[in-house]
Parts: structure tokens; sequence; C-alpha cells
């Protein structure tokens, strides 16, 4: 049951801000114990009580990311309730006492941007909760904090805060153990102080028990100096002098079928699996071959509603041999293996291939060789099409008819190196707001943009380990699943830059802006030889 104990963290034992009233928990809660934890404190409590977190601790760039799992590991070894210092306690929380739920509330709806951009249903508040002690809930989330740990250095929200919270909030599978509220409980205000509209809900509906007034010491939204926006403008000029050719929207628009893209996808049934062709370019894949084949036969999906077809070119390991020979092997196995051939006469050494410099010019012929895939190898009777690269090296048996059961039209896995580990395809990711121009310029080179993994604007996979499903803006190719209709429609990789992206990132970008999301699954793995 919920034990009547009150627990707040700050730096120090002086609390000298004024926007929370810490001496209101104290006043308005007698016979309760009140323990302000310093950051000292919480360090020693980490080491002494789960030595297995402190590493994950204490390498969170933050204090709020220390503050954000402290507060979880205190509910789950004392209980009672935890509340941030920028709150006030309105009334005594009595009421909640003996409870044996968890009990949560939501932000205020005003604050439910972000998530919903990420296609969460609710933005859940972790700055006033209470609990009982040893409650599974809390294990459950401190294991999203491990999952979550990537996306440490450059976003609070989706490694410890809010966001990863709420996203464990929909995952946990026994809701009766939760108590939900509207904001109205905790947090009835938003950061502007207007009163939410919206009516109350959960059991304690008809309580007002504290009030968050966001004071956010820890985000601070820095300004462009006047020199930096020169520096921007600069930027931007020197790009614009030597922007190369690149495909327009209006271009596009008139290449692409909208009404095709969009039609309504039927739900995948699992008793009349549909047909799908296995797309895989190759160039110098000889020692990834054999293991790729030994892949794809592995699946657990009728062979004969798979058809293999292989794209050779510019190879020089006796790939194509490679290839004739395992299709003569496996042939009569599937619906049917084809080899295409298509020269881009592209030479570049491998040590060369990841570079800025040669980027546009190597994606380039990548886009084209998987766009003469889609012209010479798709036939009437495909009706999904799964790109997947021969160097991937390991896959789950179940992985095509994971990415057909979520019926999307447009979805990929996670490709790593590692279990749990940082994303190998960077292709994927989610651009979240928008850069300043002095630093998207920087990151401008031939005509591509690109950024460092650790861009601020960009989120990965590896960094929305939170959501089941992350709306994409942009995809990689490792392994991507893609219904006929999309290709039909005439949606191919761009050759040439499109809104400053290439290949599969521009493919991604298109099919978002013509009004057709592409889905990553953060938690389906799938695994790329370390290259």
């Amino acid at each position: 049951m919920i034990p009547k104990r009150i627990h707040q963290t700050w730096h120090e034992r002086t609390y000298r801000e004024n926007r929370g009233t810490p001496q209101s928990w104290i006043s308005r809660n007698p016979g309760w114990q009140y323990t302000l934890w310093t950051d000292e404190d919480l360090l020693a409590f980490v080491r002494a009580e789960f030595p297995d977190l402190l590493e994950l601790y204490n390498a969170y760039p933050n204090a709020v990311q220390r503050a954000d799992l402290g507060r979880y590991l205190l509910l789950y070894r004392f209980g009672g309730v935890y509340a941030d210092m920028d709150t006030d306690c309105l009334a005594g929380f009595d009421p909640l006492a003996g409870d044996d739920r968890v009990i949560l509330c939501e932000e205020p709806g005003t604050h439910w941007q972000q998530a919903a951009s990420l296609g969460m249903k609710r933005l859940y508040f972790n700055g006033t909760m209470a609990s009982p002690a040893g409650h599974p809930f809390w294990r459950h989330v401190i294991d999203d904090t491990r999952k979550c740990r990537h996306a440490g250095p450059k976003d609070v929200l989706g490694s410890t805060g809010p966001l990863m919270f709420s996203g464990a909030i929909a995952a946990y599978p026994h809701r009766d153990e939760l108590a939900l509220h509207s904001c109205h409980l905790f947090a009835p205000t938003d950061k502007e102080r207007r009163e939410s509209p919206e009516k109350p809900r959960g059991p304690y509906s008809h309580l007002r028990l504290s009030r968050h007034n966001w004071a956010g010491t820890w985000f601070h939204d820095r300004k462009e100096t006047r020199f930096e926006k020169l520096k921007g403008k600069l930027r931007k000029w020197r790009v614009d002098a030597t922007r190369p050719a690149g495909l327009t929207r209006t271009a596009a628009q008139s290449r692409i079928d909208a009404g095709q893209l969009l039609s309504p996808l039927p739900p995948f049934d699992p008793g009349n699996r549909p047909d799908v062709a296995v797309f895989v370019p190759v160039r110098d894949g000889a020692p990834f071959i054999e293991r790729n084949m030994e892949l794809i036969r592995s699946l657990d999906y009728p062979a004969e509603k798979l058809r293999l077809v292989y794209c050779e070119g510019d190879s020089a390991d006796g790939s194509r041999e490679m290839l004739e020979r395992q299709r003569d092997a496996h042939a009569s196995a599937f619906r049917g293996i084809e080899i295409l051939h298509y020269a881009t006469g592209l030479a570049l050494p491998r040590a060369e291939r990841w570079k800025p410099e040669w980027q546009r010019k190597r994606r380039g012929a990548i886009a084209r060789a998987r766009n003469h895939l889609i012209r010479h190898g798709l036939t009437a009777r495909d009706e999904w099409v799964l790109w997947l690269d021969v160097d991937v090296c390991d896959v789950p048996r179940d992985i095509l008819t994971v990415l057909l059961s979520r019926n999307r039209k447009i979805v990929t896995p996670n490709c790593v190196t590692e279990s749990g580990g940082r994303s190998y395809d960077l292709n994927n990711f989610l651009e979240i707001g928008k850069p300043k121009k002095s630093h998207y310029y920087k990151y401008m080179i031939d005509g591509i943009f690109q950024p460092p993994d650790d861009f601020q604007n960009r989120r990965h996979l590896h960094d929305l380990r939170f959501l089941d499903e992350a709306p994409l803006s942009s995809v990689g190719g490792t392994m991507l699943l893609v219904h006929a209709s999309v290709h039909r429609a005439g949606l191919e990789f761009p050759a040439i830059p499109y809104d400053d992206l290439i290949e599969t990132e521009a493919f991604g970008r298109l099919a978002s802006d013509f009004g057709l999301t592409p889905c990553g699954l953060p938690n389906v793995e799938i695994f790329h030889v370390k290259s």
C-alpha cells in the first residue's frame, strides 16, 4: 500500500528558487515522513541499493536525467509520493495512503505536441507520482530507461523524462495496477498557468492535490547570436551557389500517382499470406551471399510465396558466379530466383565509401540500382517488396510476418550490430523541430545534408525505443518492406537530391511529403555485419 512518505530531490539542502514551496508538502501532510534528497544523497542511494544501475546513472550528461531515474528508484524502493521542487501541495495526500495502485496523471493537453508528433495518444506527468513500495511497474520503467539509454546525450524527454515514461505506461500489461488520471490531480495548469478545460478523469478525479509551476530549470532554448545568424546566411549563400540540380516537389508530383500511393491497404491475413518479392542489391557481396540465402530460407514464411531478385553490378569478387550457384541450388524451393545486372560505372575504393564528399555520387548510384530492380524485377503478381541488404547477417525467423502484421505500406525494423545497441542504419530517422540555419548549412556537403550521428534535430530508432511504432521522416534500406502499390504509383529512390536528401532518405521524405508516413519499429531488431 502507498506509505505516508514524501520524497523531493534537489542539488543541495536549500531550495533558493521561488517557483515551488517544499514547506507546503510538510505542513499539509502531518504524520508523513518528508525527505529531501540532494544529488549527493541520490548518488549514495543508487550506489548502495542499485549498484547495477550506477554506470547508467553516472553516464547521463544532465542532472535532470539522474533526477528522473532517481525518482523512479525511490518510489520502487520506498514507495510514497514523489514531487518536483517546483510544485505546491494544495491538499493533504491522506486519501491516497493505502491504495495498492501506482497513481499517475497526464500533463495538460497543451503540452502534448511533441508526443502527438510521435504518434503517442497521451503524455503522462512524472513530476508528482504516488506508489506502493516494490511495485513491479517501476521495474518495468527502470528496464525502459536501460533500453532508452542511447537517447541520453540528446533527448532528456525520451531517455528518462515524460516521453519515455508515457511509453512505459502504454506498454505496461497490467493496466488495473495503475490509477491513471487527467492532469487535474497533480498538474491542473499548464506552462502559461492556464487551467485545463478538459473534464477530470480518474478514480480520484474529485481531488486537486498539487500544482506544478513548470520552472524547467534544466531546459534552455538558446537563441542565435547576430554573428551566428550572419554565419548562417553566408553558409546558405555558399551552398546555394554550388548546389547541384535536384528533384523538386513539382517534378516529383508529376511522376507519382497519389491515389494509388494512398490507396487503402488490405489487412494482413496470416491464413492467406501475400506474395513477396525479395529485392537484394549486390556489389562485391561474395562474403555474404551464402549467409543471405540461409537467412531467407530460414524464414517461417511459405517459400512458394517468395520470389528472390538479385541485382548485381560492378563486382570484382565473383559475386555473379556465386549468385548463379545459389540460384541453381535453391530456385525450385521458391516462387523463383532471378539475377539482374546493372553497372553503375562508379569506381570507389571500399575505404572511401563513407567519406561525405562521395555520398551524392555513391548513393545516387545505389538509387539507380534500386530503381533498376523496381523497373525490371517487379511483376504483376508481387504484392509486397522486401528490400534486404546482402550484408544483413541475422534476422528473426518471423521477421517478415512481424512486418506484414503492422499493416503499414512502408515499414522498417531497427538494424543493429548488437542486441540493444545503437542503430546501424542511421538513415532511419525522425526529424524533430527545425535546425538553425547556421547549424543546418554547416553540414551541407556536395548538395546533401550530412549531419553527425548526434545531430540534435534527428531521432534515430535507438533514440525511440520507448515507442512500439515510430513515424519516420526518412528510411534506410538494410531491410525495408514496401507495398508494391507504392512503387507502382511511381515512388522510386531519387538519384539526385530531393530536399537535400538522396536515395532511401529521399524516398522516405517523398513518401511522408505525399501523405504516406513510413513506420519504424525501434524494438524489432535485425543484425548487420560490423563494418
